[in-house]
């Protein structure tokens, strides 16, 4: 089995779910919160955060227990974290979360990090290309690997045949970032890969639209 196999690519879902969950708690009054957070987890053994990776099931157990209006609702969540650009085959992200902000320039800001993200920002690799072209030794490199999917800076691509096994290659949700400093303060801009807003759970839902 492939070392990272067991873990679940969310692409730009996961990305944005830590902030999103975040925000979704803090929009919603404890006694509904509550009964979400219990609903999610009974019915489909999801936490809030883990439901932004399947954002159907999130949206229907909201509407279970709250009369707002729900649409708006995620998208004012969202617009907290992120806003999105069409560019031609891409979209534009600009991070205005700080602590999303913060995860990813620190995953840049890290030098071994830095090298794996490079080797991988426009051409999916294997595990054992990525230690190759990154140079970067195989203990590290594999717990770096894995904190980078697991924040959904990096996701699993694809799979190919190699000495008789099916091998997992993976590469950077982004194809460009940009660091936007600004009145003393930090921001990400970074393009991301529209196949990858197309494999979004909150893409094919509609919460993804761009602003122009």
């Amino acid at each position: 089995m492939d070392l990272f196999s067991i873990l679940d690519m969310g692409g730009i879902d996961l990305l944005l779910s830590r902030d999103l969950a975040s925000e979704i708690k803090k929009g919603l009054d404890a006694d509904t919160l509550s009964k979400i957070e219990r609903d999610l987890f009974f019915q489909h053994g999801m936490s809030i955060k883990l439901s932004i990776e399947h954002f159907e099931k999130l949206h229907d157990v909201i509407k279970d227990h709250s009369n707002i209006d729900i649409k708006n609702f995620e998208k004012t969540c969202l617009q907290k974290i992120v806003q999105i650009f069409r560019s031609d085959n891409h979209y534009e992200i600009d991070i205005i979360s700080p602590s999303l902000s913060e995860i990813v320039f620190n995953y840049f800001g890290d030098m071994e990090s830095r090298k794996i993200l490079l080797s991988i920002m426009n051409e999916p690799l294997t595990v054992p290309e990525i230690l190759s072209k990154s140079g970067i030794l195989k203990s590290p490199a594999y717990r770096k690997i894995e904190n980078l999917l697991l924040d959904g800076i990096i996701l699993e691509s694809g799979k190919i045949m190699t000495n008789n096994k099916r091998v997992s290659q993976y590469q950077c949700i982004f194809d460009q970032v940009n660091l936007v400093m600004e009145n003393g303060v930090y921001r990400i801009k970074a393009l991301v890969d529209s196949k990858y807003f197309k494999e979004s759970s909150m893409y094919n839902f509609g919460l993804l639209e761009p602003e122009n």
